[in-house]
Protein backbone atom coordinates (compact mmCIF):
# COMPACT_ATOMS: atom_id res chain seq x y z
CA UNK A 1 0.00 0.00 0.00
CA UNK A 2 2.76 2.38 0.95
CA UNK A 3 4.66 1.65 -2.25
CA UNK A 4 1.60 2.33 -4.40
CA UNK A 5 0.79 5.48 -2.51
CA UNK A 6 4.36 6.73 -2.76
CA UNK A 7 4.25 6.28 -6.51
CA UNK A 8 1.72 9.10 -6.71
CA UNK A 9 2.98 12.60 -7.51
CA UNK A 10 3.65 14.76 -4.46
CA UNK A 11 1.03 17.29 -5.62
CA UNK A 12 -1.65 14.59 -5.65
CA UNK A 13 -0.69 13.30 -2.18
CA UNK A 14 -0.82 16.86 -0.85
CA UNK A 15 -4.26 17.32 -2.41
CA UNK A 16 -5.54 14.08 -0.84
CA UNK A 17 -4.16 15.12 2.55
CA UNK A 18 -6.03 18.42 2.32
CA UNK A 19 -9.31 16.55 2.84
CA UNK A 20 -8.28 15.10 6.20
CA UNK A 21 -10.04 16.76 9.14
CA UNK A 22 -7.68 18.17 11.75
CA UNK A 23 -10.00 16.98 14.50
CA UNK A 24 -12.82 14.46 14.73
CA UNK A 25 -15.83 16.10 12.99
CA UNK A 26 -18.15 14.16 15.26
CA UNK A 27 -17.12 16.21 18.30
CA UNK A 28 -19.05 19.27 19.39
CA UNK A 29 -17.46 22.73 19.46
CA UNK A 30 -16.13 22.55 23.02
CA UNK A 31 -14.81 19.01 22.61
CA UNK A 32 -13.01 19.99 19.40
CA UNK A 33 -11.26 22.83 21.23
CA UNK A 34 -9.73 20.35 23.67
CA UNK A 35 -9.11 17.56 21.18
CA UNK A 36 -5.65 16.81 19.79
CA UNK A 37 -5.07 17.17 16.05
CA UNK A 38 -5.30 13.96 14.03
CA UNK A 39 -2.85 15.16 11.38
CA UNK A 40 0.53 14.15 12.93
CA UNK A 41 -0.29 10.43 12.79
CA UNK A 42 -0.62 10.63 8.98
CA UNK A 43 2.86 12.13 8.73
CA UNK A 44 4.32 8.75 9.74
CA UNK A 45 3.00 6.94 6.63
CA UNK A 46 5.89 7.94 4.40
CA UNK A 47 8.19 10.80 3.45
CA UNK A 48 5.75 12.19 0.83
CA UNK A 49 2.94 12.05 3.39
CA UNK A 50 5.13 13.74 5.97
CA UNK A 51 5.70 16.61 3.55
CA UNK A 52 1.98 16.82 2.73
CA UNK A 53 0.94 16.91 6.39
CA UNK A 54 3.66 19.32 7.46
CA UNK A 55 2.69 21.71 4.66
CA UNK A 56 -0.62 22.06 6.53
CA UNK A 57 0.68 21.83 10.09
CA UNK A 58 3.29 24.53 9.59
CA UNK A 59 1.40 26.78 7.18
CA UNK A 60 0.25 29.05 10.02
CA UNK A 61 1.40 28.79 13.61
CA UNK A 62 0.58 30.76 16.75
CA UNK A 63 2.77 30.54 19.84
CA UNK A 64 3.93 32.70 22.73
CA UNK A 65 7.34 33.76 23.97
CA UNK A 66 7.54 30.99 26.58
CA UNK A 67 7.15 28.44 23.78
CA UNK A 68 9.80 29.97 21.50
CA UNK A 69 12.61 27.54 22.53
CA UNK A 70 10.38 24.62 21.54
CA UNK A 71 9.62 26.10 18.12
CA UNK A 72 13.29 26.88 17.57
CA UNK A 73 13.88 23.13 17.88
CA UNK A 74 11.06 21.92 15.62
CA UNK A 75 11.08 24.57 12.88
CA UNK A 76 13.82 22.99 10.84
CA UNK A 77 14.80 24.49 7.52
CA UNK A 78 12.63 22.12 5.45
CA UNK A 79 9.56 23.08 7.54
CA UNK A 80 10.13 26.83 7.24
CA UNK A 81 9.34 26.68 3.53
CA UNK A 82 5.72 25.87 4.44
CA UNK A 83 5.32 28.75 6.90
CA UNK A 84 3.26 31.69 5.63
CA UNK A 85 1.84 33.18 8.84
CA UNK A 86 3.48 33.45 12.26
CA UNK A 87 1.50 34.90 15.16
CA UNK A 88 3.46 35.71 18.29
CA UNK A 89 2.32 36.57 21.82
CA UNK A 90 4.58 38.02 24.49
CA UNK A 91 4.01 36.67 28.00
CA UNK A 92 4.86 39.09 30.79
CA UNK A 93 5.76 38.08 34.37
CA UNK A 94 2.80 36.96 36.42
CA UNK A 95 1.71 38.51 39.71
CA UNK A 96 0.17 37.15 42.87
CA UNK A 97 -3.54 37.27 43.63
CA UNK A 98 -3.46 40.21 46.04
CA UNK A 99 -1.70 42.35 43.42
CA UNK A 100 -4.87 42.21 41.34
CA UNK A 101 -6.13 44.99 43.62
CA UNK A 102 -3.04 47.18 43.10
CA UNK A 103 -1.97 49.33 40.17
CA UNK A 104 1.28 48.35 38.51
CA UNK A 105 4.28 49.90 40.22
CA UNK A 106 7.35 51.40 38.56
CA UNK A 107 9.14 48.15 39.34
CA UNK A 108 6.34 46.15 37.67
CA UNK A 109 6.57 48.30 34.55
CA UNK A 110 10.36 47.99 34.38
CA UNK A 111 10.10 44.21 34.76
CA UNK A 112 7.52 44.11 31.95
CA UNK A 113 9.74 46.27 29.73
CA UNK A 114 12.63 43.85 30.18
CA UNK A 115 10.36 40.88 29.44
CA UNK A 116 8.88 42.30 26.23
CA UNK A 117 12.32 43.44 25.04
CA UNK A 118 13.83 40.00 25.62
CA UNK A 119 10.89 38.26 23.89
CA UNK A 120 11.11 40.47 20.78
CA UNK A 121 14.91 40.22 20.63
CA UNK A 122 14.75 36.43 20.90
CA UNK A 123 12.19 36.19 18.10
CA UNK A 124 14.18 38.45 15.81
CA UNK A 125 17.38 36.54 16.47
CA UNK A 126 15.55 33.35 15.53
CA UNK A 127 14.17 34.87 12.32
CA UNK A 128 17.59 36.27 11.49
CA UNK A 129 18.89 32.72 11.11
CA UNK A 130 16.38 32.07 8.31
CA UNK A 131 17.86 34.60 5.89
CA UNK A 132 20.10 32.11 4.12
CA UNK A 133 17.32 29.55 3.59
CA UNK A 134 16.18 30.67 0.14
CA UNK A 135 19.72 30.94 -1.24
CA UNK A 136 20.93 27.64 0.18
CA UNK A 137 17.87 25.81 -1.15
CA UNK A 138 18.24 27.30 -4.60
CA UNK A 139 15.05 29.39 -4.50
CA UNK A 140 15.21 32.44 -6.71
CA UNK A 141 12.02 34.08 -5.46
CA UNK A 142 11.27 35.51 -2.03
CA UNK A 143 9.57 33.56 0.73
CA UNK A 144 6.73 35.71 2.00
CA UNK A 145 5.99 35.56 5.70
CA UNK A 146 3.37 37.49 7.65
CA UNK A 147 4.38 38.19 11.24
CA UNK A 148 1.69 39.32 13.67
CA UNK A 149 2.67 40.52 17.14
CA UNK A 150 -0.76 39.64 18.43
CA UNK A 151 -0.92 40.02 22.19
CA UNK A 152 1.13 41.05 25.22
CA UNK A 153 -0.22 39.80 28.51
CA UNK A 154 0.46 38.42 31.96
CA UNK A 155 -1.13 35.08 32.93
CA UNK A 156 -3.03 36.86 35.73
CA UNK A 157 -4.57 39.48 33.45
CA UNK A 158 -8.38 39.15 33.38
CA UNK A 159 -8.78 37.53 29.97
CA UNK A 160 -5.92 35.12 30.56
CA UNK A 161 -6.76 33.75 34.00
CA UNK A 162 -8.25 30.27 34.01
CA UNK A 163 -11.91 30.73 33.08
CA UNK A 164 -13.22 29.19 36.30
CA UNK A 165 -11.07 31.50 38.41
CA UNK A 166 -12.01 34.55 36.37
CA UNK A 167 -15.73 33.81 36.73
CA UNK A 168 -15.31 33.27 40.47
CA UNK A 169 -13.27 36.49 40.83
CA UNK A 170 -15.92 38.51 38.97
CA UNK A 171 -18.69 37.09 41.14
CA UNK A 172 -16.76 37.72 44.37
CA UNK A 173 -15.95 41.26 43.25
CA UNK A 174 -19.60 41.90 42.42
CA UNK A 175 -20.67 40.84 45.91
CA UNK A 176 -17.95 42.93 47.54
CA UNK A 177 -15.99 39.93 48.77
CA UNK A 178 -12.94 40.64 46.62
CA UNK A 179 -10.87 43.68 45.68
CA UNK A 180 -9.80 43.48 42.04
CA UNK A 181 -8.96 46.20 39.51
CA UNK A 182 -9.08 43.71 36.61
CA UNK A 183 -7.90 45.48 33.40
CA UNK A 184 -7.69 48.82 35.24
CA UNK A 185 -4.61 47.48 37.04
CA UNK A 186 -2.51 48.46 34.00
CA UNK A 187 -4.69 51.37 32.83
CA UNK A 188 -1.87 53.87 33.33
CA UNK A 189 1.01 51.60 32.32
CA UNK A 190 3.12 51.95 29.19
CA UNK A 191 5.37 49.31 27.68
CA UNK A 192 8.74 50.35 26.28
CA UNK A 193 10.94 48.32 23.96
CA UNK A 194 14.46 48.71 25.33
CA UNK A 195 17.63 48.73 23.21
CA UNK A 196 15.62 49.05 19.98
CA UNK A 197 18.67 49.90 17.82
CA UNK A 198 20.21 46.54 18.77
CA UNK A 199 17.38 44.55 17.20
CA UNK A 200 18.75 42.54 14.28
CA UNK A 201 17.64 43.80 10.88
CA UNK A 202 15.76 41.20 8.85
CA UNK A 203 15.45 40.97 5.10
CA UNK A 204 12.29 38.83 4.97
CA UNK A 205 9.01 40.31 3.75
CA UNK A 206 7.13 40.41 7.05
CA UNK A 207 5.18 43.04 8.91
CA UNK A 208 7.63 44.58 11.34
CA UNK A 209 8.20 48.02 9.88
CA UNK A 210 11.57 49.62 10.51
CA UNK A 211 13.54 46.43 11.09
CA UNK A 212 12.22 44.72 7.96
CA UNK A 213 13.59 46.66 4.99
CA UNK A 214 12.08 44.29 2.40
CA UNK A 215 8.54 44.49 3.77
CA UNK A 216 5.99 45.02 1.00
CA UNK A 217 2.94 45.43 3.21
CA UNK A 218 2.89 47.02 6.66
CA UNK A 219 -0.17 47.09 8.93
CA UNK A 220 -0.08 48.83 12.32
CA UNK A 221 -2.83 48.83 14.94
CA UNK A 222 -2.01 51.49 17.53
CA UNK A 223 -3.83 53.43 20.25
CA UNK A 224 -3.97 57.23 20.43
CA UNK A 225 -6.26 57.18 23.43
CA UNK A 226 -4.14 58.47 26.32
CA UNK A 227 -6.60 60.80 28.08
CA UNK A 228 -5.16 61.15 31.55
CA UNK A 229 -1.77 62.62 30.67
CA UNK A 230 -1.77 65.16 27.83
CA UNK A 231 2.03 65.49 27.85
CA UNK A 232 2.50 61.73 27.54
CA UNK A 233 0.13 61.65 24.55
CA UNK A 234 1.94 64.56 22.89
CA UNK A 235 5.29 62.83 23.28
CA UNK A 236 4.01 59.44 22.12
CA UNK A 237 2.55 60.94 18.95
CA UNK A 238 5.79 62.81 18.31
CA UNK A 239 7.85 59.65 18.82
CA UNK A 240 5.63 57.86 16.30
CA UNK A 241 6.07 60.74 13.86
CA UNK A 242 9.85 60.34 14.07
CA UNK A 243 9.63 56.59 13.43
CA UNK A 244 7.06 56.53 10.60
CA UNK A 245 9.23 57.87 7.75
CA UNK A 246 11.79 55.13 8.39
CA UNK A 247 9.23 52.60 7.11
CA UNK A 248 9.50 54.16 3.67
CA UNK A 249 11.52 51.77 1.49
CA UNK A 250 11.53 50.98 -2.25
CA UNK A 251 9.88 47.62 -1.51
CA UNK A 252 6.85 49.08 0.33
CA UNK A 253 3.62 48.69 -1.65
CA UNK A 254 0.81 48.84 0.92
CA UNK A 255 0.57 50.68 4.23
CA UNK A 256 -2.31 50.53 6.70
CA UNK A 257 -2.48 52.37 10.02
CA UNK A 258 -5.28 52.13 12.56
CA UNK A 259 -4.45 54.87 15.08
CA UNK A 260 -7.61 54.75 17.13
CA UNK A 261 -8.83 57.54 19.35
CA UNK A 262 -12.30 57.68 20.87
CA UNK A 263 -13.84 61.12 20.44
CA UNK A 264 -15.55 62.52 23.56
CA UNK A 265 -19.19 61.52 24.07
CA UNK A 266 -19.78 64.96 25.58
CA UNK A 267 -19.65 67.34 22.63
CA UNK A 268 -19.24 70.31 24.96
CA UNK A 269 -15.87 68.92 25.97
CA UNK A 270 -12.64 70.30 24.49
CA UNK A 271 -9.73 67.90 24.18
CA UNK A 272 -6.24 69.00 25.18
CA UNK A 273 -4.01 69.58 22.17
CA UNK A 274 -2.06 66.55 20.99
CA UNK A 275 0.64 68.82 19.54
CA UNK A 276 3.92 69.53 21.30
CA UNK A 277 3.88 72.70 23.43
CA UNK A 278 7.21 73.67 21.83
CA UNK A 279 5.56 73.56 18.37
CA UNK A 280 1.82 74.15 18.99
CA UNK A 281 1.04 74.81 15.30
CA UNK A 282 2.88 71.81 13.80
CA UNK A 283 1.15 68.46 13.36
CA UNK A 284 4.20 66.20 13.22
CA UNK A 285 2.11 63.02 12.87
CA UNK A 286 0.26 64.18 9.76
CA UNK A 287 3.50 65.49 8.26
CA UNK A 288 5.20 62.14 8.90
CA UNK A 289 2.35 60.24 7.26
CA UNK A 290 2.51 62.66 4.33
CA UNK A 291 6.22 61.83 3.93
CA UNK A 292 5.47 58.11 4.16
CA UNK A 293 2.75 58.41 1.51
CA UNK A 294 5.39 59.68 -0.93
CA UNK A 295 7.30 56.38 -0.70
CA UNK A 296 8.56 55.29 -4.13
CA UNK A 297 6.52 52.32 -5.25
CA UNK A 298 3.69 52.77 -2.72
CA UNK A 299 0.36 51.90 -4.36
CA UNK A 300 -2.09 51.88 -1.45
CA UNK A 301 -2.39 53.72 1.86
CA UNK A 302 -5.24 53.36 4.36
CA UNK A 303 -5.49 55.40 7.57
CA UNK A 304 -8.59 54.48 9.53
CA UNK A 305 -9.35 55.61 12.15
CA UNK A 306 -7.02 58.53 12.73
CA UNK A 307 -6.84 62.15 13.88
CA UNK A 308 -5.52 64.27 11.01
CA UNK A 309 -4.93 67.81 9.75
CA UNK A 310 -4.63 69.13 6.16
CA UNK A 311 -0.86 68.51 6.42
CA UNK A 312 -1.57 64.84 5.73
CA UNK A 313 -2.40 65.70 2.12
CA UNK A 314 -0.64 68.99 1.50
CA UNK A 315 1.73 70.67 3.95
CA UNK A 316 1.60 74.45 4.24
CA UNK A 317 3.98 76.14 1.80
CA UNK A 318 5.86 73.05 0.54
CA UNK A 319 9.26 73.87 -0.94
CA UNK A 320 8.38 71.75 -3.98
CA UNK A 321 4.93 70.38 -4.91
CA UNK A 322 4.67 66.76 -3.75
CA UNK A 323 3.93 63.99 -6.24
CA UNK A 324 2.63 60.45 -5.84
CA UNK A 325 3.58 58.76 -9.16
CA UNK A 326 2.54 55.22 -8.16
CA UNK A 327 -0.28 55.72 -5.63
CA UNK A 328 -3.59 54.14 -6.72
CA UNK A 329 -5.60 53.98 -3.48
CA UNK A 330 -5.78 56.57 -0.67
CA UNK A 331 -8.38 56.04 2.05
CA UNK A 332 -8.81 57.96 5.30
CA UNK A 333 -11.32 57.61 8.13
CA UNK A 334 -10.85 60.71 10.29
CA UNK A 335 -12.02 61.58 13.78
CA UNK A 336 -14.40 64.41 14.65
CA UNK A 337 -11.57 66.17 16.46
CA UNK A 338 -8.38 67.70 15.07
CA UNK A 339 -4.84 67.30 16.46
CA UNK A 340 -5.08 70.66 18.26
CA UNK A 341 -8.16 69.43 20.16
CA UNK A 342 -10.74 71.46 18.23
CA UNK A 343 -13.78 69.93 16.52
CA UNK A 344 -14.39 69.43 12.80
CA UNK A 345 -18.15 69.58 13.35
CA UNK A 346 -20.61 71.95 15.06
CA UNK A 347 -24.28 71.91 15.96
CA UNK A 348 -26.62 72.19 12.98
CA UNK A 349 -28.78 75.29 13.67
CA UNK A 350 -31.54 73.90 11.46
CA UNK A 351 -32.06 71.00 13.84
CA UNK A 352 -33.74 71.07 17.28
CA UNK A 353 -31.55 72.21 20.16
CA UNK A 354 -32.31 69.14 22.26
CA UNK A 355 -29.26 66.92 22.00
CA UNK A 356 -28.87 63.20 22.43
CA UNK A 357 -28.28 63.04 26.19
CA UNK A 358 -27.44 60.06 28.39
CA UNK A 359 -26.82 60.99 32.01
CA UNK A 360 -26.96 64.49 33.42
CA UNK A 361 -25.37 66.67 36.04
CA UNK A 362 -27.73 65.39 38.72
CA UNK A 363 -25.50 62.32 38.74
CA UNK A 364 -22.71 64.52 40.08
CA UNK A 365 -24.32 64.45 43.52
CA UNK A 366 -24.24 60.67 43.53
CA UNK A 367 -20.64 60.68 42.33
CA UNK A 368 -19.52 63.20 44.96
CA UNK A 369 -21.30 61.23 47.67
CA UNK A 370 -19.60 58.07 46.42
CA UNK A 371 -16.19 59.73 46.53
CA UNK A 372 -16.87 61.29 49.94
CA UNK A 373 -17.71 57.88 51.35
CA UNK A 374 -14.56 56.28 49.90
CA UNK A 375 -11.72 56.59 52.44
CA UNK A 376 -9.16 55.58 49.82
CA UNK A 377 -10.01 58.35 47.32
CA UNK A 378 -7.21 60.89 47.08
CA UNK A 379 -8.63 64.40 46.59
CA UNK A 380 -5.12 65.76 46.12
CA UNK A 381 -4.49 63.61 43.07
CA UNK A 382 -4.89 65.05 39.58
CA UNK A 383 -6.01 61.64 38.42
CA UNK A 384 -9.04 59.42 38.86
CA UNK A 385 -6.61 56.75 40.14
CA UNK A 386 -5.89 56.49 43.84
CA UNK A 387 -2.91 54.56 45.12
CA UNK A 388 -2.81 53.84 48.81
CA UNK A 389 0.43 53.93 50.75
CA UNK A 390 -0.30 50.76 52.67
CA UNK A 391 0.48 47.53 50.85
CA UNK A 392 -2.41 45.88 52.69
CA UNK A 393 -5.04 48.27 51.29
CA UNK A 394 -6.42 47.95 47.76
CA UNK A 395 -6.12 50.77 45.24
CA UNK A 396 -9.29 52.38 43.89
CA UNK A 397 -10.48 53.30 40.42
CA UNK A 398 -13.49 55.58 39.95
CA UNK A 399 -14.95 54.85 36.53
CA UNK A 400 -17.46 57.72 36.61
CA UNK A 401 -14.71 60.18 37.41
CA UNK A 402 -12.60 58.70 34.61
CA UNK A 403 -15.43 59.07 32.09
CA UNK A 404 -16.09 62.69 33.11
CA UNK A 405 -12.39 63.56 33.03
CA UNK A 406 -12.07 62.12 29.50
CA UNK A 407 -15.22 63.87 28.23
CA UNK A 408 -17.18 60.65 27.94
CA UNK A 409 -19.84 61.51 30.52
CA UNK A 410 -22.49 62.72 30.33
CA UNK A 411 -23.31 61.71 26.75
CA UNK A 412 -24.24 64.91 24.87
CA UNK A 413 -24.16 64.38 21.13
CA UNK A 414 -25.07 67.24 18.79
CA UNK A 415 -22.16 67.95 16.40
CA UNK A 416 -23.34 66.95 12.92
CA UNK A 417 -22.61 69.96 10.68
CA UNK A 418 -19.13 70.37 9.13
CA UNK A 419 -17.31 73.47 10.40
CA UNK A 420 -16.32 75.56 7.35
CA UNK A 421 -13.07 76.89 8.83
CA UNK A 422 -11.83 73.37 9.55
CA UNK A 423 -13.32 71.10 6.88
CA UNK A 424 -12.73 73.29 3.83
CA UNK A 425 -8.93 73.46 4.29
CA UNK A 426 -8.91 69.67 4.70
CA UNK A 427 -10.89 69.12 1.49
CA UNK A 428 -8.78 71.64 -0.43
CA UNK A 429 -5.59 69.85 0.63
CA UNK A 430 -7.16 66.54 -0.44
CA UNK A 431 -8.06 67.97 -3.89
CA UNK A 432 -4.54 69.36 -4.41
CA UNK A 433 -3.00 66.02 -3.51
CA UNK A 434 -5.32 64.11 -5.84
CA UNK A 435 -4.22 66.38 -8.68
CA UNK A 436 -0.66 65.08 -8.22
CA UNK A 437 -1.61 61.39 -8.29
CA UNK A 438 -1.64 60.41 -12.00
CA UNK A 439 -2.46 56.75 -11.28
CA UNK A 440 -5.13 57.39 -8.64
CA UNK A 441 -8.05 54.98 -8.95
CA UNK A 442 -10.01 55.46 -5.73
CA UNK A 443 -9.81 58.00 -2.93
CA UNK A 444 -12.03 58.43 0.13
CA UNK A 445 -12.32 60.67 3.17
CA UNK A 446 -14.89 59.52 5.71
CA UNK A 447 -15.83 60.72 9.17
CA UNK A 448 -15.74 58.01 11.81
CA UNK A 449 -18.49 59.81 13.77
CA UNK A 450 -21.72 57.92 14.37
CA UNK A 451 -23.89 61.03 14.42
CA UNK A 452 -22.34 63.03 11.56
CA UNK A 453 -22.73 61.84 7.96
CA UNK A 454 -19.67 62.92 6.02
CA UNK A 455 -18.06 61.01 3.18
CA UNK A 456 -16.13 62.06 0.07
CA UNK A 457 -15.56 59.38 -2.58
CA UNK A 458 -13.58 59.70 -5.82
CA UNK A 459 -13.48 57.11 -8.61
CA UNK A 460 -11.23 57.49 -11.65
CA UNK A 461 -12.59 56.87 -15.13
CA UNK A 462 -13.03 53.16 -15.72
CA UNK A 463 -13.23 52.30 -12.01
CA UNK A 464 -16.38 50.49 -10.93
CA UNK A 465 -18.49 51.77 -8.04
CA UNK A 466 -21.76 50.75 -6.44
CA UNK A 467 -22.90 54.38 -6.24
CA UNK A 468 -25.29 56.04 -8.67
CA UNK A 469 -26.25 54.96 -12.16
CA UNK A 470 -23.68 57.08 -14.00
CA UNK A 471 -21.39 55.63 -16.63
CA UNK A 472 -18.03 54.50 -15.33
CA UNK A 473 -16.18 56.01 -18.28
CA UNK A 474 -15.95 59.39 -16.49
CA UNK A 475 -14.20 60.32 -13.21
CA UNK A 476 -16.77 60.72 -10.43
CA UNK A 477 -16.83 62.60 -7.12
CA UNK A 478 -19.58 61.66 -4.67
CA UNK A 479 -20.25 63.79 -1.59
CA UNK A 480 -22.38 62.61 1.31
CA UNK A 481 -22.45 65.82 3.34
CA UNK A 482 -26.14 66.48 3.97
CA UNK A 483 -27.18 70.05 3.12
CA UNK A 484 -23.69 71.46 3.71
CA UNK A 485 -21.62 72.51 0.69
CA UNK A 486 -17.83 72.89 0.34
CA UNK A 487 -16.15 76.02 -1.03
CA UNK A 488 -16.19 76.46 -4.81
CA UNK A 489 -12.37 76.52 -4.89
CA UNK A 490 -12.31 72.84 -3.92
CA UNK A 491 -14.35 71.84 -6.97
CA UNK A 492 -12.25 74.08 -9.22
CA UNK A 493 -9.10 72.19 -8.20
CA UNK A 494 -10.77 68.83 -8.77
CA UNK A 495 -12.21 69.77 -12.16
CA UNK A 496 -9.01 71.42 -13.38
CA UNK A 497 -7.13 68.15 -13.13
CA UNK A 498 -9.91 65.61 -13.75
CA UNK A 499 -11.41 66.46 -17.11
CA UNK A 500 -15.07 65.49 -17.42
CA UNK A 501 -15.42 65.08 -13.64
CA UNK A 502 -18.96 64.25 -12.60
CA UNK A 503 -19.92 65.68 -9.19
CA UNK A 504 -22.86 64.24 -7.28
CA UNK A 505 -24.27 65.25 -3.91
CA UNK A 506 -26.12 62.48 -2.14
CA UNK A 507 -28.06 62.30 1.11
CA UNK A 508 -28.59 59.09 3.03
Amino acid sequence: MHAGMNALPQELITHIASFIERKDPGLDHFERQKAVSQLPSYATISRPWQQAIESRTFHAIHFNSTELPYFVQILHRHRRQFLSSLTYDVVLPTYIDKQCARFETIEDMQRNNRAVTYAIHALFQFLKTWQGDATSQGHQGSHYLSLDLFDIYSPMDPLHRPSAKFDDDKESHGFGRRHDLFENRYKRSLLHLLEHPQLPTLSCAVLLATKLPNAESVTLHLKDDEKTDARARQQLRHDLAIALPTISTPSLREFTLCFSHKDPNNHYYTLPSALLPSAPAIDHSSLALHTLSLSPGLTSITLDPIIISPDLYWPANPSTPPTWPTLCQFHVGFNMTAPDGTWYFVRDPSKPDDENVEGDDSDDLDEEAEIDSDPDFDFGSDSFFSTTSSASCPDTFNERHEARTAGDYPHRSFRTLPLDTHINPLLLAMARAAACMPRLQHMSLTSTAHDATFEILFYAAGQASHLGSESWDRPRLYLYVGTWRPDDEIFEVWQENRKGLLVRFNEW
